[in-house]
Formats: C-alpha cells, structure tokens, sequence
C-alpha cells in the first residue's frame, strides 16, 4: 500500500506495492517498537527533517540533505501511473516543525525523480520501488542555525541494522514522530523491509542508522510503502548522483514524457 501520496492520485494503486513485495520475496513481519512523539528538546535535535506540504496541507516528510537539497518519495511528487507531475499551487518544506514553531520555512522550486519510477503497471514490485525517490531544490538555503542537513551514506549490506525512522504522520496534530531500533528483515535490489509499523504521511521519511544522540546523522534509505505491519525503505546512496544531474538539467530541459526522467520547476 502507498502512504503518504496525494489522495485523488493514490486512487487504484493502493495494495499493488505489497502484493508485488511479498510475492518477490521479501518477509513481512514486524516487531514490537513502540511509536513515540518527540518532545520540544528531542524534536530540536531533528530539525533537518520537515513537513512537506502541498497546496497548504501536510502530503509527505522530507529530510534535509544540502543547505539546498530536501529527499523525499517521488510518489509524493508525481503520479508513477501517468507520469503526470502532481503540480499544486505551491510545494513548501518546513524543518523542524513543533507546538506551533519551527526552525526554517522554504518553498521548493525544482523537482527531480529517477526514469525508472514511471510505470503502467497494475502490480508495483521491487523494481518499481527502487526508484521511488525524489530531490527537492530549495528557493534558499537553509542556514546551520535553522538545520543541519543530515549525511547520506553508503549502505551495502542493510540486511540484520537497527534503524531510525522519523516524520511526519498525517494524522492529528502535527508532530514529529520516531520510531527507533526497528529491525530490517530483507534487502533485495535497493528495498529493504524494515520490522516497524508507518503510516499516513511517512513516505519520504528519513531511514538513519541507530545511534547516539550526539552523533551524525547517517541517512541511508527513504521510506517508500508498507504493508502487514512492515516498511518499504529505498536506498538512497546510488541514486543521488543521478538526481543532482537531473535537477541541474532543470533550466531549459524538456517537459518529458511518460517513461522519461521528469523536471518540475515552479514559476
């Protein structure tokens, strides 16, 4: 099941995603972490992770990469069915978002996603899920005083990590949430099942390994799906050269088509 994706977009592709997965391989089976709200010093401590919102509502997390650079799901950008760039009045990311406070507000002015996320295929699998990944650009920087982006690494051998998951969800107040120590299952070309419950405005979640609070944070997957009480998390690593070429070919680039790597630059 996707989460987090646009609601008259999602329609019809709800359930392909994990019927795909599991009939590919990868187990399904979560474990016991507990899902907890950050408080005000905690959630200080995460401010490179953001609400992305769309046409003023919360959609998606995104999590800081660059004083310029935001990840997210594509799925949160584009219909992968029709490759239609969901384009509303205006994207913006807040970092930091708490109680009514935040650490920066930035509107995105560029959008890049992988060839390979476009596809008309009823049933979504591992292949498919492997590019649901995109790059936002950020109108401004976001200063070391706002936000300290978090540090994309190498991840070669996810299978048996204890990993972080923290965003946004689409559900009540909104508030940062953390799920800490899930367990990863499987890996299998760049997905990896993780042993933690999402929901509901988590795509694009930063998936970081588990650490201490004083040290960097190590980002190495993004949350794409979930099903039967498991997340869907995409490798980040080998795909972020390929999107900075992509978000740099903004200026002049063709609209695209279907089954073509997509630019969205807003006026």
């Amino acid at each position: 099941m996707v989460i987090g994706m646009d609601k008259a977009a999602g329609r019809g592709l709800m359930g392909g995603v994990v019927i795909g997965m599991i009939a590919a391989g990868i187990p399904a089976a979560a474990q016991d972490v507990a899902r907890r709200v950050l408080g005000l010093n905690e959630a200080a401590e995460w401010r490179a992770v953001g609400s992305l919102r769309i046409a003023g509502h919360q959609s998606c997390t995104a999590v800081l990469i660059s004083d310029q650079e935001a990840l997210t799901a594509a799925h949160c950008v584009v219909d992968r069915a029709t490759g239609t760039r969901i384009v509303p009045q205006s994207y913006v990311l807040i970092l930091g978002q708490m109680d009514g406070r935040y650490a920066a507000v930035r509107r995105v002015t560029a959008t890049a996603f992988l060839p390979g996320f476009i596809t008309k295929r009823p049933q979504i699998g591992i292949e498919d899920m492997a590019s649901d990944l995109a790059l936002l650009e950020l109108a401004v920087p976001v200063t070391q005083d706002e936000a300290t982006p978090a540090t994309v690494a190498d991840w070669p051998d996810p299978t048996g990590a204890d990993v972080d998951i923290v965003g946004y969800e689409w559900r009540g107040p909104l508030e940062v949430t953390m799920r800490q120590g899930c367990k990863t299952l499987d890996s299998q070309d760049g997905v990896t099942a993780v042993g933690c419950d999402v929901i509901t405005g988590l795509s694009g979640s930063p998936v970081l390994l588990s650490q201490t609070p004083d040290g960097p944070l190590h980002l190495v997957a993004s949350v794409s799906a979930r099903g039967n009480g498991t997340a869907y998390v995409v490798t980040i690593a080998p795909h972020l050269a390929e999107l900075r070429a992509l978000l740099a070919q903004r200026n002049g680039a063709p609209a695209g088509a279907p089954g073509q790597s997509l630019v969205y630059q807003q006026e």
